[in-house]
């Protein structure tokens, strides 16, 4: 003869996990035969057919809740003094818990949300300052030589000399002017995605070469020694060759002004699969090691505006890492105060664009375009 269950309870949940776990839970520490129903009217149903001891009732069903389930069983003499339990303390707790925690989550994205729009703020603000200075210094200079011209022409005191120095400042600045103004449309194009390159293959080599060696006369006025190194003498990439120009000559242009007279500048390019490596090292004064990461930010410096030692906007070197990955490539920098940076770009092989089908055998033969390129890019150097 089997043993008979102490106590029979019905458990009512439209949740099939609850109904299991609570059936679970009761037979592991009461003696007691457990009904489930999964709705209002399997409750009552059963409640007709079998001898209840207890009910334990959800509270948040939908087709019938438990109030109204609660409201029916209370009406029939058979159930009304059947006691009831109801399911709704761990329900709110964990609704609670659950809303809660959306709560930290929105709390924290509107963080996150806020610190941005403070950054952004404070990029836009920096960058109104920088481009602030950047137009009114040439601009003022380029006034201040104007009237001093104009005071030798009144005085009847032109000199050949003074008027040519004079007007290569002019000339310098006007380049300085038009550095910034295309900087600002690069970046412009490529915020809107209308920024293309043309790829066409060529010796990466040579180009790098071509513009190292370009600079030398630049670099040795400013008493500073150039090593460029090469451990192939041809590697052919699919790459663009103007993008290629800037490149190299901002990065040589921040060497220049970061190394002081009596340093050295080494351009290397090593040779690895499918691809070339670039480095461009100094021995200048370093950058600091918690002002690394935001030297390809846009519109971030080294230098404080009001406390800079060197001129520039902020732009360059994002520009550089844009037009790096653009290729596919990427770019790193490695520095130590006092002891100098180094940038290293690593160029993949690439592919060639449809629009370019040529061959650069050397994009160097008109050398005054180089020439005005250099002058473009160390305007905001002084010798």
């Amino acid at each position: 003869m089997g043993i008979t269950a102490s106590y029979t309870i019905l458990i009512v949940d439209d949740n099939e996990n609850n109904l299991f776990s609570l059936k679970s839970l009761i037979e592991e520490y009461i003696d007691a035969r457990v009904i489930k129903a999964d709705c209002g009217p399997k409750a009552l149903q059963e409640l007709s057919k079998n001898d209840i001891d207890l009910i334990i009732l959800d509270i948040q069903m939908e087709d019938m809740d438990g109030f109204e389930i609660a409201s029916l069983i209370k009406q029939r003499k058979k159930t009304r003094d059947i006691p009831i339990v109801f399911l709704i303390i761990e329900k709110e707790r964990n609704l609670n818990l659950e809303l809660e925690q959306k709560v930290r989550e929105q709390t924290m994205e509107l963080r996150i949300a806020k610190e941005a729009a403070e950054a952004a703020n404070e990029a836009k603000s920096m960058f109104l300052a920088n481009i602030s200075h950047e137009l009114r210094t040439p601009l003022n200079i380029i006034m201040s030589i104007n009237q001093m011209l104009r005071l030798y022409i009144d005085k009847d005191e032109l000199d050949k000399g003074q008027v040519e120095k004079k007007v290569n400042m002019q000339v310098q600045n006007c380049y300085r002017l038009l550095r910034l103004v295309n900087n600002l449309i690069d970046i412009t194009k490529m915020d809107s995605g209308h920024f293309e390159l043309i790829k066409r293959k060529g010796n990466i080599v040579q180009i790098v070469e071509c513009i190292t060696m370009s600079v030398v006369e630049y670099i040795e006025d400013k008493g500073i020694s150039l090593v460029f190194d090469t451990d192939v003498e041809e590697s052919t990439l699919y790459f663009d060759s103007d993008a290629i120009e800037r490149i190299v000559l901002n990065l040589l242009s921040n060497a220049i002004k970061y190394t002081p007279s009596g340093g050295c500048i080494f351009v290397n390019i090593q040779s690895i699969e499918d691809g070339v490596v670039i480095s461009i090292r100094d021995t200048g004064a370093g950058i600091d090691v918690e002002k690394i990461d935001v030297i390809f930010e846009r519109f971030k410096q080294v230098d404080e505006l009001l406390t800079r030692r060197h001129e520039g906007s902020g732009i360059g070197l994002s520009l550089v890492k844009s037009l790096i990955q653009m290729h596919g490539g990427s770019i790193e920098v490695y520095s130590e105060e006092q002891k100098g940076t180094e940038f290293i770009v690593m160029l993949p092989a690439g592919v060639e664009d449809e629009s370019a089908k040529h061959y650069i055998s050397s994009v160097y033969d008109d050398k005054q375009r180089l020439v005005e390129k250099i002058n473009i890019e160390f305007s905001d150097i002084y010798f």
